[in-house]
């Protein structure tokens, strides 16, 4: 007879973190923004480290206009998470508001990231988006 696995209340499992991530993207790409916001809500609320849900929510309320939102957002994630990629989205809204020493700055972090993480694939956006500045 095979024992239940126990499930710790504490730590969401990967598959739940990927299925809302994939409900919130789906939401998002049928531009149902406000739906997408709640699950992308509750999934920074169980997995607050992955960078993903922070990216997106944020993602949604550039979609929507609320950039104050979105650039809080990403701020938040970097001060919780390895937050690269919102580093990147922090430089793009801070580059078109003209914001261009903030912009660099938060590039700079993110190719620090990149660099440390030894990731191609993050090298290459850090390269794309210091080519906007």
């Amino acid at each position: 007879m095979t024992q239940p696995i126990a499930l710790s209340a504490d730590v969401p499992s990967a598959n739940a973190v990927d299925a809302l991530y994939g409900t919130g993207h789906w939401l998002y790409s049928q531009q149902r923004t406000a739906h997408a916001v709640a699950v992308f809500r509750a999934m920074i609320h169980l997995a607050p480290h992955d960078e993903r849900g922070w990216l997106a929510l944020g993602a949604c309320h550039e979609a929507d206009d609320q950039l104050d939102i979105a650039l809080q957002l990403y701020s938040t994630a970097s001060s919780i998470a390895t937050a690269p990629r919102c580093e990147l989205a922090k430089a793009r809204i801070l580059r078109a508001r003209g914001m261009s020493e903030e912009a660099r700055s938060a590039v700079a972090e993110a190719a620090r990231i990149a660099e440390e993480l030894r990731d191609e694939d993050l090298r290459k956006l850090v390269a794309a988006e210091r080519g906007r500045l």
